[in-house]
């Protein structure tokens, strides 16, 4: 396939490279980022316990929602703006105001919330990294908007073996999971100033225009913010219902089979990140049929990788849980199997959503992700007290079931209209 004519920057040439080349470049770094966030978890375990394990995964869960809230995809928002509505200015003014709101409101959350004061800075410096990201995938868009998602693989591949590089060392000389997140943070902060920044704003303009043109992308950006908390609280309700009624050493157990569904996600939204603009384009132009062919090949791909997950789950499954993180965790090759089945219809609900968003349909994904999120956290209350981990994987699957059909309803008015 080949590059598209290049784009005019601020009176800098950036030739967009292939979508297919695009894509190369996005699966190799979200693989290295997928797989320094399992390294993360790996060391946990292997240099931690099960219960540190689980207060991580826990104060991930606690602090993931709100960050996700502040996200509001703006990256979304920025990398679909072709007409260049707003100077990147506005949108990282916006960026950074949401991401001081979120911090604030995860410290708040984390003084009531009763948890020990480990647990309770564990939830806090979670929120900073993952304000960090945030910040961060700012300027990834900007990156994508010009098609060279290779920078963004770069910066990622970067910001991954640092991150595993400062975690392990601050985890083996202290053992404690406070000062590793911390280091963690501090790994990203290197990132963020060294690379991201100049690479991302390179030809960009980092005017102001004002409060409203900010608050014109915030009131556009804000039902994605609503998508994407609704989408985290989806994933990470059936892990607040193993909390209570199964203990932090099962959530921790819990986390680590969880990993490999979210390391499967995350080549899923590298396919669906690198074909975004591809899909916006030919939505924009009308070009119905090329949309159809594209979102259905990237829907079929993802249900593919999902089926891949399975099959290794069943095969190898035992040994990998034992390796990766400590012995013990292979008499969970069950829930294994179980969690992985449950991704294929996840992964297909995930690209369902870049499509969705391609076609700037934002309104309509906060009704249908608040109903995934109910059906997620009422199958969590009902099956984990009855049957354990294997009803998280359960409240998965009814979430996974109910995102498919309401986004087929949504991109089907969608196209009629266009």
């Amino acid at each position: 396939m080949r590059a598209l004519d290049p784009i005019n920057v601020d009176s800098v040439e950036i030739a967009p490279i292939s979508l297919r080349t695009n894509f190369a470049w996005t699966v190799a770094g979200n693989l290295v980022y997928g797989a320094s966030q399992w390294a993360v978890l790996s060391l946990i375990a292997k240099l931690g316990d099960s219960e540190m394990l689980g207060q991580y995964a826990l104060a991930v869960a606690v602090a993931g929602p709100v960050a996700m809230l502040s996200h509001l995809n703006l990256r979304a928002v920025l990398a679909t703006d072709m007409a260049r509505r707003q100077p990147f200015g506005d949108y990282l003014a916006v960026r950074l105001a949401t991401t001081a709101a979120a911090l604030l409101a995860t410290a708040a959350i984390a003084l009531v919330s009763g948890y020990p004061w480990l647990v309770s800075g564990a939830i806090v410096l979670a929120g900073v990294c993952l304000g960090l990201e945030n910040v961060s995938d700012t300027y990834y868009g900007l990156m994508q908007r010009r098609e060279r998602l290779e920078e963004v693989a770069r910066a990622m591949i970067a910001r991954g073996a640092l991150s595993i590089a400062a975690l392990g060392v601050a985890l083996w000389l202290t053992r404690n999971l406070v000062w590793a997140i911390a280091a963690l943070a501090l790994a990203r902060v290197a990132v963020l100033l060294i690379y991201e920044r100049p690479r991302g704003s390179a030809g960009e303009s980092l005017e102001r225009t004002g409060l409203t043109a900010q608050l014109a992308i915030f009131r556009t950006a804000l039902p994605l913010g609503v998508v994407l908390m609704l989408a985290s609280l989806t994933l990470n309700v059936p892990r607040y219902a193993i909390e209570h009624f199964q203990g932090t050493r099962e959530l921790g157990a819990f986390a680590a089979v969880a990993s490999f569904l979210t390391a499967g996600a995350v080549v899923v939204g590298a396919l669906g990140q690198s074909a975004m603009p591809r899909l916006a384009r030919q939505f924009s132009e009308r070009d119905l049929a090329g949309f159809r062919r594209l979102a259905l090949k990237l829907i079929a791909l993802s249900v593919a990788l999902g089926a891949v997950g399975v099959l290794g789950a069943a095969l190898v499954g035992r040994f990998v849980l034992s390796v990766a993180y400590r012995p013990e965790y292979g008499s969970y090759n069950g829930l294994f199997v179980a969690v992985m089945g449950a991704g294929v219809l996840r992964y297909a609900a995930i690209m369902l959503g870049f499509v969705l968003t391609s076609v700037r349909s934002f309104g309509p994904q906060v009704p249908l992700l608040a109903a995934a999120t109910l059906a997620s956290g009422l199958a969590s209350w009902m099956l984990v007290p009855v049957i354990g981990l294997g009803g998280a994987a359960a409240a998965i699957v009814l979430a996974a079931c109910v995102q498919i059909a309401g986004s087929g309803l949504i991109l089907r008015r969608a196209m009629s209209q266009a």
